[in-house]
């Protein structure tokens, strides 16, 4: 609950102030109290479960009544608090998933919202340190039940609204009753309670300072009695406060908010946040761990506290028994029992007895077999409480000796049996990053500037919200403005970098790794190295490639050589075949009886090779194509230019026939009869 979220988040841009007039809430001051206190009455059992829950977590494990009765018998008060190294590794194991937000598109045309939305949506997780606060909802709802943040909304320094978001404290929250869904969505009301000082309430709404004095007390039933906020108060010196309610409310469809104590309405007003189909939302996004058959919301701690109790219990019963012995006397044979008892504790311990009686015997017997079944159950607690949620293999605890798929089937065990648990939390993330980007869509209105890569020196970034002039019409135009922008996205999550370009810096490893060409100068440009180291290395690559082309100029030469007096030699072949096809023209044109025909075929054919050779030496110069895929092709297209000639040539022959005919008519027309 946050100061700022109600100063300037009442409206999507006109900055409500303290001054202005504070708009009538949906539901009246005590219809909103009778909605709080219904959660604290009927949420009663689970709210002393938290409070346990939290106990545990922190090693707070013992009651007053059962120190008391240890400390009188003498018995130590272990504590082996494995609940909280459980818990621990569950965060751990969240953190080590932990996954960035990434936009994809529905269609073609959304591709480019898609990736802005992907910039922006990183950029502001990283500005408010997601990476941070993700993790303490995580151990909320592990041992809470519950977890979730606020998002908040604030002035920037530039007259633009700034989208943040807090960690909401489980011990202040409240909620409908009625709900039973892990993520909330039908909860009718929710909120934070919690005690403020007179001074910050009395800035948050200046015009309301008498009501807020008159509403000072010294005890409220506002309250759910967290064990901070009892010892907070015990210690003042007057216990004056001011229990101070963020309620959020639905009335029909819409959601309200109101700020009030326990006499007085401060601030109200309507959603100020909607979500992508233009409907008020609600600022909290939380989500339980789990929810059992009476509605009430749960974490781990339900499951490992009886094992946790039996570790502790047998471990200190386990050192009692070590630290004491069972004497076996007559009755009135030892005058002072206290010492004989402390003299048998004691391991140097001196026991004497009366000249003449019967010495004392020990049960030692029977204590070391006590002692062992306490060890016994002992193990089986510890095995109990080490393999619920998820096995020792997950932190990689107990697998020295496994081969590398019998641990990866221990592991992908363990995250199965926290199956529900990390179904809640992805789903929530989720929700967040849906909130964020439909935050910043309404509230961010100025030019701001998103970076896309960390590289210092080669720096790229690009704007939103950015007014520049239309080369074609002369007239400003927004660019990149996301309040107009229609863009159709599902959130959703990829690998865990720094920006996008890391992104594409892990595809194109991925490439690489299965054997696809992926050029080195295109994976050093977007490695997360350093613009120096990238410059070098990149320097380095051109340099050698500079000089294997001057070793290979050499060689390159020769062939080239080679390959050109092989295209003279067949220029020159090519010109005698064109001669002698020229004169066997001409002499079938004089009416000589030759194979003209048969020999133009073959001239045209070896023209059409010669051609080819030609062809194929050009194609090898020029290109790093292989020769036989070369020859292949080539050889086709002569098949096919073959008979093509074929029936040229065969029109030839036959207008060449009909010409010879013609000319021995004519002769025969003019010899006399």
């Amino acid at each position: 609950m946050t100061q700022t979220g109600y100063v300037q988040g009442s409206g999507p841009s006109q900055g409500v102030t303290a001054s202005d007039p504070a708009p009538k809430p949906a539901l009246t001051h005590e219809e909103l109290k009778k909605q709080y206190l219904t959660y604290l009455s009927i949420k009663n059992d689970e709210i002393k479960e938290q409070q346990d829950s939290r106990r545990y977590y922190h090693g707070s494990q013992w009651t007053d009544k059962q120190i008391k009765a240890f400390n009188k018998r003498r018995q130590p008060v272990v504590t082996f608090n494995r609940i909280g190294r459980k818990i621990n590794a569950v965060v751990g194991l969240l953190e080590k998933q932990r996954t960035d937000p990434k936009g994809f598109p529905r269609t073609p045309k959304h591709e480019e919202g898609a990736e802005i939305a992907t910039a922006v949506l990183r950029y502001v997780c990283d500005e408010q340190e997601w990476s941070a606060k993700s993790p303490i909802a995580g151990l909320n709802g592990a041992v809470d039940g519950i977890g979730g943040i606020e998002i908040i909304l604030e002035q920037g320094d530039k007259g633009d609204i700034e989208v943040g978001f807090e960690e909401v404290d489980p011990s202040s929250f409240f909620y409908d009753p009625r709900s039973l869904r892990m993520d909330f969505s039908d909860a009718r009301f929710m909120g934070v309670s919690k005690w403020a000082d007179i001074d910050q309430v009395i800035e948050m709404a200046p015009d309301k300072e008498r009501e807020i004095r008159a509403s000072l007390e010294s005890g409220s039933e506002l309250t759910s009695n967290p064990d901070y906020e009892n010892k907070w108060f015990s210690s003042s010196e007057d216990g004056r406060k001011v229990r101070l309610v963020d309620h959020w409310y639905m009335k029909g469809s819409k959601w309200y908010w109101c700020l009030y104590t326990g006499s007085t309405i401060l601030k109200a007003g309507e959603s100020f946040l909607l979500d992508e189909k233009e409907r008020t939302s609600c600022k909290y996004i939380m989500y339980s761990a789990n929810v059992d058959q009476d509605g009430d919301r749960y974490g781990f701690v339900r499951n490992m506290k009886s094992s946790q109790d039996e570790i502790n219990q047998r471990r200190s019963k386990g050192l009692h028994i070590l630290n004491s012995r069972r004497v076996i006397i007559a009755e009135g044979q030892s005058p002072d029992i206290e010492k004989l008892r402390v003299e048998a504790a004691r391991p140097d311990g001196v026991i004497t007895y009366p000249v003449g009686t019967t010495p004392p015997t020990f049960d030692d017997n029977a204590r070391s077999a006590e002692l062992q079944g306490q060890l016994a159950f002992l193990t089986d607690a510890k095995a109990e409480i080490e393999n619920y949620g998820f096995n020792p293999a997950l932190i990689g605890s107990g697998v020295q000796d496994m081969s590398g798929r019998a641990i990866q089937i221990q592991q992908q065990a363990g995250i199965a049996e926290l199956g529900p648990y990390l179904l809640a939390f992805k789903g929530w993330k989720l929700r967040v990053y849906r909130a964020i980007w439909n935050a910043v869509q309404r509230h961010w209105t100025a030019e701001r500037w998103i970076r896309v890569t960390d590289d210092q020196q080669m720096a790229q970034f690009f704007a939103v919200n950015q007014v520049q002039v239309d080369p074609q019409t002369g007239q400003p135009t927004m660019v990149n403005a996301l309040g107009s922008l229609d863009v159709d996205i599902i959130i959703d999550e990829g690998p865990d970098t720094i920006n996008m370009q890391a992104d594409a810096y892990d595809t194109l490893s991925v490439m690489g790794q299965k054997g696809q060409q992926v050029p080195p100068e295109v994976i050093i440009e977007l490695s997360p190295l350093q613009g120096s180291v990238k410059k070098k290395v990149l320097g380095m690559i051109e340099q050698a490639k500079q000089q294997a082309a001057q070793a290979q100029q050499p060689v390159q030469q020769i062939q080239v050589a080679s390959e050109t007096a092989k295209i003279q030699n067949t220029q020159a072949d090519t010109r005698l075949k064109m001669a002698n096809a020229a004169k066997a023209g001409a002499d079938a044109m004089q009416g000589q009886p030759d194979n003209s025909g048969k020999e133009t075929l073959d001239w045209q054919k070896a023209l059409l090779s010669s051609l080819t050779s030609i062809k194929v030496a050009q194609i090898g110069a020029k290109t790093d194509m292989d020769s036989q895929q070369i020859a292949t092709g080539l050889e086709t297209s002569l098949h096919l230019s073959d008979q093509a000639h074929e029936r040229e040539m065969a029109q030839i022959n036959g207008e060449q026939q009909a010409l010879q005919a013609e000319q021995i008519a004519k002769q025969r027309a003019q010899q006399p009869a």
